[in-house]
């Protein structure tokens, strides 16, 4: 009965809102089973937890200091300089030059030169030399050197050192500082690093080179060349000259100059100056100037500064100074010493004397032997003569390079921020009353007389009457007679008979016969053994003790008190990797092959005809006059009268006086209040509030579907239609 009624409010329900309920079950219903129509059925809504800062309020009570000022009143004495004016009179001595003139007569003497000139004639002995030259035939015998070059080689043997660079890892040690601050006072105890030397001796293992030498000898093999004189003859026509001389005469016109000398009489023309003195006198107008002094009043304005005192009072500035607390932040350089172990390639230059075998030649002699060309000949041989050995010590310089580890203390910088406290000093200004007392000055006119003295001259004309002495020149004109000679040549032609030879060559033809030598060179072999000297490194290992320092640091415990802030170094250790580089030298034997020249002269004779000149000199004297001139100064001393000024300057000493005043100062002490203001720091208590945030954890529900899937206001519909579906099996 009950489900006949549920059945059709059911149906109707469903019909009212189906639409509904497609969409909002998706079509749940058309699934058969007891599946999930709803996704509230499918999962459960997930609960998670979420972190929420809440704010807390905390109250705190800090001890703080404040300035407290005090004003006391205190007496100070100064000192006030004012000004005292004096006036005085100082007397002035001066020189003043007056000029007196001079006038005075002076005998000058002067010298007049007179030429005198003198006709003469001379002999002139020459010579002349006739050249004469004769030719003849000379055999000049000369040596031709002719270089034959022979080419060698030799093997030179050298050390070559090629660097090798190897690279290898080294672990440095560092140390690195943390800052860590505090807000307290507190004892901080810090470490010193102090250097500790420790020496220890260690093992070094050295190579050696020592040569070793070893006697050789090698064969060389060379070529001789051994002379072949073969003979034979050779017709050589050859053609002489023979001289035939003819005598002959020449007939020789030549002119030769007589010289004829003629004399004759010259009126020479001459004028004598003969001086005519004569007396005169002249009136001359002179000034004398007389010094005149007139005396007079001249009023002279001065002025004089008489001093007005006045009392002022003005607010002075006054700087008072009040302590400060303050930290700053200073950064300071500290150096760290670090061990570093450190390879080095050392060079050390050593050797040892060894004894070396040398080979002398002996002497070169010139031997006479048998021309291969000639053999009545001989000819001059350099001859080497056998050679002896000879021993003989030689420092054989030789280089080693060792390895030797170094240990060397590096200083590197690092950089540090400390935090110092300090107490600063604080200005203000403040304003006072001050008492000063003003001095102006105030000027008043005066007028004084005084006498003072005027100088000027008066010029005086008189007349003088001056006798002087005038002298003219009279000329007199004269001639005198000179007996010259007059030097001519009469040419005269002579005629003489010169005789001379002639020579002619006349030629005749003749043919000798010379035995002649071909000579040919025939090569041959020979053998020779040279001793030589090869070396040989062997190389020996050697230890020598090496004293070295090994560095380590030791830290040393020190306490200071900081009474405010204070920063404290954290030391931490740390290892860093470098990659260094050592060099070393490999040596290397090489030989080079050296090619040389040597040069021999090969001597050949030869013979060439030279036609020479024989030039001779015939000396001739020859004589002829010469007719010169001579000229000789006569000196004349004449005077004359010169008239001449002079200046004399006579000093006169003067007297004025000069008005000039004077200032002295005159102190004078003064007492007055200046007012002192102390500061002192007082504590007082201050409280504030700090705000943190607290975290607080709270859970966080989420929904399995999206909220566009299963709206809110349909929230009824899946469990209605559950229970529906489970009562009525609508959906089998």
């Amino acid at each position: 009965m009950k489900g006949f009624w549920v059945l059709p409010v059911g149906v109707l329900a469903g019909l009212l809102s189906a639409g509904d309920a497609r969409a909002a079950l998706c079509g749940a219903c058309s699934y058969s089973g007891p599946a999930c129509i709803s996704s509230d059925q499918c999962a459960m809504p997930a609960v998670k937890h979420r972190i929420r800062y809440e704010p807390v309020t905390e109250t705190h009570t800090q001890v703080c200091y404040r300035p407290v000022y005090q004003t006391v009143m205190e007496q100070e004495t100064y000192t006030v300089c004012k000004p005292v004016y004096e006036q005085h009179c100082r007397e002035q001595r001066y020189t003043v030059c007056k000029p007196v003139t001079e006038h005075y007569e002076e005998q000058v003497p002067y010298t007049v030169c007179k030429p005198v000139y003198e006709q003469h004639v001379r002999e002139h002995r020459y010579t002349v030399k006739k050249p004469i030259v004769e030719c003849y035939q000379v055999a000049v015998p000369y040596t031709t050197c002719r270089k034959e070059y022979d080419h060698h080689v030799k093997y030179v043997p050298y050390t070559v050192c090629r660097p090798m660079v190897e690279c290898y890892q080294v672990a440095v040690p560092y140390t690195t500082y943390r800052k860590e601050y505090e807000n307290h006072v507190r004892h901080v105890t810090y470490s010193v690093p102090r250097t500790v030397v420790q020496e220890y001796t260690v093992q070094v293992p050295y190579t050696v080179c020592r040569p070793v030498y070893e006697q050789h000898v090698r064969e060389h093999r060379y070529t001789v060349k051994k002379p072949i004189v073969e003979c034979y003859q050779v017709a050589i026509p050859y053609t002489t000259c023979r001289k035939e001389y003819d005598q002959h005469v020449r007939e020789h016109r030549y002119t030769v100059h007589r010289p004829m000398v003629e004399h004759y009489q010259v009126a020479v023309p001459y004028t004598v100056c003969r001086p005519v003195y004569e007396q005169h006198v002249r009136e001359v107008r002179c000034v004398n100037y007389r010094k005149v002094v007139e005396p007079y009043q001249v009023q002279v304005p001065y002025t004089t500064c008489r001093p007005v005192y006045e009392q002022h009072v003005r607010k002075v500035p006054v700087t008072c100074t009040r302590q400060v607390q303050d930290c700053r932040t200073e950064c300071r350089t500290g150096t760290k010493v670090e061990n570093v172990e450190v390879e080095e390639c050392q060079k050390v230059c050593g050797g040892e004397w060894q004894e070396v075998r040398e080979y002398c030649p002996g002497p070169v002699t010139t031997k006479c032997v048998q021309d291969p060309c000639d053999p009545c000949k001989t000819i001059s041989v350099q001859v080497q003569c056998p050679g002896t050995w000879t021993c003989r010590k030689v420092w054989v310089p030789k280089e080693e390079y060792k390895t030797v580890k170094v240990c060397k203390q590096v200083c590197k910088p690092y950089t540090y921020t400390v935090q110092v406290p300090f107490c600063r000093t604080e200005c203000y200004t403040t304003y006072k009353d001050e008492c000063y007392t003003t001095c102006r000055m105030v000027q008043e006119q005066h007028v004084r007389c005084e006498t003072r003295t005027r100088c000027y001259t008066v010029p005086e004309e008189y007349t003088k009457t001056i006798p002087y002495t005038t002298c003219r020149i009279e000329r007199e004109q004269h001639v005198r007679y000179e007996t010259r000679k007059r030097c001519y040549s009469v040419p005269e032609e002579r005629v003489c008979y010169v005789p001379y030879t002639t020579c002619r060559l006349v030629h005749e033809n003749h043919v000798r016969y010379e035995t002649r030598k071909s000579c040919r060179w025939e090569c041959e072999q020979k053998v020779c053994y040279i001793p030589y000297t090869t070396c040989r490194i062997e190389r020996e290992t050697c230890y020598r003790t090496v004293c070295r320092k090994q560095c380590y640091t030791v830290c040393e415990q020190h306490v200071r008190a900081i009474p405010y802030t204070t920063c404290k170094l954290v030391p931490e250790q740390h290892v860093r990797y470098e990659t260094r580089k050592r060099c070393y030298t490999v040596q290397e034997q090489h030989v080079r092959a050296v090619p040389y020249t040597t040069c021999r002269l090969v001597h050949e004779q030869h013979v060439r005809y030279e036609t020479r000149k024989s030039c001779r000199w015939e000396c001739e004297e020859k004589v002829c006059q010469v007719p010169y001139t001579t000229c000789r100064i006569e000196k004349e001393t004449c005077y004359k009268t010169v008239r001449r000024c002079r200046t004399n300057w006579v000093p006169e000493e003067k007297v004025c006086y000069v008005p000039y005043t004077t200032c002295r100062m005159e102190t004078e002490t003064r007492t007055r209040c200046v007012p002192k203001t102390t500061c002192k720091m007082e504590p007082y208590c201050h409280t504030y509030t700090t705000c943190r945030m607290v975290p607080k954890c709270e859970p966080v529900c989420e929904e399995a579907c999206p909220t566009a899937a299963c709206p809110s206001a349909c929230s009824w519909k899946p469990n209605f239609f559950q229970k529906l579906c489970n009562f009525g099996k609508c959906c089998d």
